[in-house]
């Protein structure tokens, strides 16, 4: 074992090590971190095959509870590594989605399936202390093309979770995904003990879980009042009442959080335009980042009927074969991106992701009656995700000095899963007020092409406003050094 020493928002310090150990370090972390992929694509995948026993308003909150409390623990986690060590809080981590996947694989209650999904949250909360281990473990040459290189693992899981997602699907059904992420953690969480180098000297700092629980409550009461209004009305009182409630619990929580001591959410960081305008463009951008391999299975997945020009009748193993090329696309459009940025600028790197994704959500919108046009949208997608994983981080990296690359990449990540938990339920919603017919036996709802035609228009017009952002944005237009804040940095925090 390592006795290499960093902390949880690790420094640099000592020789450099061998390119061999670098490898095997980061190899480990991309393992171990594909969960976060396979926590989101095997469910997305599996939704279909969930109605019955559950209904179709029940799905999206199977998705949309873990990327809540995700988002919830996102600036968190970065303080949690400075206090307990980054390994001890991978494997508090891990220890949770193992005990929320073998509960997942063993109940059919809808309250106890979302208990699950709300402890395997946690690892998709975890990229935030990652980057922050990346920028202060690796030499700062390899940090841009470092952190692209995690969207390998992104593409890879990418292609093969509707491939794994297919085939438990069709032989034993959704509790098996359960099964598959327990025993895939239990495999590589040994892996990151022996691996993955001990902290130093932990800092002492205040864990602000009043803040954590007024923002998972608010965005919690906002969700659950989205669907309230589409079954039973925008002016009935189960609509309004949880809207108010949940818009009166994040005004609070801005209130609190700049009052605070040490807040969830450093206000101080978001004086800087830099970061402001990387964070918006990365929210606007990650729409369709995070969305697309939701709507997919969805629509290559029914039997077509009179009336839909859509629908393939695949099979869960054959939607994840067509899925390949996407992965693929994804896979190697992430170190790709991240060579980019390191060579030219995160800026460009962006914008190109805005470019894919407009590309592929327009020519889907309109092209999808045959399979080779749903593929060729796929690319484009794929394309988009990977340079979009890859432009991100670089920009926040560049954007902030190092101490607090874990607070800047907590607040991207937390609104990007924010987002991710938002879109299942207006997708939903969007489609449940486009049915075409309901079947009979399994009660599975089909949708028009109008509602999925909305939907992708929803995301074209995300990435000609993320566009925009990205072209008149004066930052990351250098090439990304993961080093020193390029321009106007935001300010260091007091510890």
């Amino acid at each position: 074992m390592s006795d290499t020493s960093v902390h949880g928002s690790p420094t640099s310090s000592g020789p450099e090590r061998s390119t061999g150990y670098y490898a095997l370090v980061l190899t480990v972390i991309l393992l171990f971190c594909e969960a976060n992929t396979f926590s989101a694509i095997l469910f997305y995948n599996a939704l279909p095959h969930m109605s019955p026993p559950f209904t179709p308003s029940e799905l999206p909150w199977i998705v949309s509870i873990s990327l809540l409390v995700a988002a919830a623990a996102q600036p968190l986690v970065g303080k949690l590594a400075d206090v307990f060590g980054f390994r001890r809080l991978v494997l508090v981590i891990a220890l949770l989605y193992l005990a929320g996947s073998l509960l997942g694989a063993v109940t059919h209650s809808f309250a106890l399936i979302l208990v699950a999904r709300a402890l395997q949250g946690g690892i998709i909360a975890l990229p935030a202390a990652v980057y922050a281990f990346f920028r202060g473990f690796f030499p700062k040459r390899m940090v841009p093309i470092v952190v692209g290189m995690n969207v390998t693992g992104v593409g890879v899981a990418g292609i093969m979770s509707p491939i794994v997602a297919g085939a438990l699907l069709d032989a034993f059904g959704y509790q098996s995904i359960f099964w598959f992420c327990f025993i895939y953690i239990g495999v590589f969480t040994p892996l990151i003990l022996l691996v993955v180098p001990r902290s130093g000297p932990r800092i002492s700092r205040r864990i602000d879980v009043p803040g954590s629980l007024m923002i998972t409550l608010g965005v919690g009461s906002l969700l659950f009042s989205l669907t309230e209004g589409s079954d039973n009305g925008w002016t009935s009182a189960s609509f309004l009442i949880p809207l108010l409630i949940g818009l009166a619990v994040l005004v609070g929580f801005v209130v609190v959080e700049t009052r605070v001591a040490e807040p969830m959410i450093q206000i101080r960081v978001l004086t800087s335009h830099a970061v402001r305008n990387s964070l918006l463009v990365a929210l606007l951008v990650g729409i369709p980042a995070s969305t697309w391999n939701y709507l997919f299975p969805q629509l290559v997945s029914p039997d077509r009927v009179h009336g839909m020009d859509y629908g393939f009748g695949l099979t869960a193993l054959q939607a994840g074969y067509v899925a390949i090329p996407s992965g693929l696309c994804t896979t190697l459009a992430g170190p790709l991106g991240g060579y980019l940025c390191r060579r030219t600028s995160p800026r460009l790197v962006m914008i190109g992701s805005a470019l894919c994704g407009l590309v592929a959500a327009l020519s889907i919108a309109y092209f999808h009656s045959h399979l080779w046009q749903v593929i060729v949208a796929g690319l484009f997608g794929g394309v988009c995700l990977g340079f979009y994983f890859a432009a991100g981080p670089n920009l926040i990296i560049d954007a902030v000095p190092e101490e607090i690359t874990g607070v800047a990449t907590g607040i991207q990540t937390c609104m990007s899963a924010f987002m991710g938990s938002v879109m299942p339920i207006i997708m939903s919603i969007i489609l449940a007020h486009n049915v075409l017919r309901t079947d009979p036996t399994t009660h599975r709802t089909i949708s028009t092409t109008r509602g999925f035609i909305d939907l992708y228009w929803i995301m074209a017009g995300a990435c000609v406003l993320g566009l925009a952002v990205a072209l008149a944005m004066r930052h990351g237009r250098r090439p990304s050094a993961g080093d020193e804040p390029q321009q106007e940095a935001a300010p260091a925090l007091a510890h």
